[in-house]
């Protein structure tokens, strides 16, 4: 990440209960299964791509013919050049499965926020971050998130006992506001049994 990152918090009332989104939830979905999209695709398209990729009827990307004279050979996968942009992209976003505990005390009631991180090279990457029991089995955040919750730290405050007076005093630390665990992706047939689930429970349309 570069030093113009720029990281933004939202907090308050506005960030209980807001979950992701039906699309998001299927962009993150058609990620985790290897599938390819545009931006600005649309629920029903990325729908019907998940249940191709399940059902094994995913189409076969066309391979273009080789060029001896640029250096290609049987077997060798297709040469593609990424922009700085691209490979920021593809970097930052890559999926990270965690289960994230908060240790900040003031933020005890709270089931988790929103966090967006933000720069010229991957825009506004902004969402919903669970906590403690809701990530109990393991929730998947693009790795500019990651970065930023193992950054991020709050100020602690506890009291000490002055032996010689009897006296207490605040003492202050900035400690880590979160316990990250780092999980093993997902296999494939958990990755199909968890779209199954999701497809029973409503958030993927069958």
């Amino acid at each position: 990440m570069s030093n113009e990152t720029q990281f933004q918090e939202g907090m308050g009332d506005e960030q209980e209960g807001q979950m992701p989104t039906r699309l998001q939830a299927l962009k993150q979905k058609a990620t985790l299964m290897g599938i390819s999209f545009s931006n600005n695709i649309g629920e029903e398209a990325l729908a019907k791509k998940i249940e191709d990729k399940l059902a094994g009827n995913a189409p076969v990307a066309q391979t273009s013919e080789l060029n001896p004279l640029d250096g290609d050979v049987a077997g060798s996968k297709p040469k593609a050049k990424m922009t700085l942009r691209q490979r920021q992209i593809a970097e930052q976003m890559a999926l990270t499965r965690v289960r994230i505990t908060c240790m900040n005390p003031q933020k005890k009631d709270l089931q988790g926020e929103i966090y967006t991180v933000a720069n010229e090279y991957i825009g506004n990457v902004r969402k919903f971050i669970p906590y403690g029991e809701a990530s109990e089995g393991g929730y998947h955040i693009p790795k500019c998130l990651l970065t930023m919750l193992q950054e991020k730290k709050f100020l602690q405050i506890t009291t000490v006992r002055d032996k010689r007076t009897g006296t207490t005093r605040p003492v202050t630390k900035e400690v880590r506001e979160f316990a990250i665990e780092i999980l093993p992706p997902l296999t494939q047939e958990e990755l199909r049994e968890l779209a199954t689930a999701q497809i029973a429970a409503g958030s993927i349309d069958g």
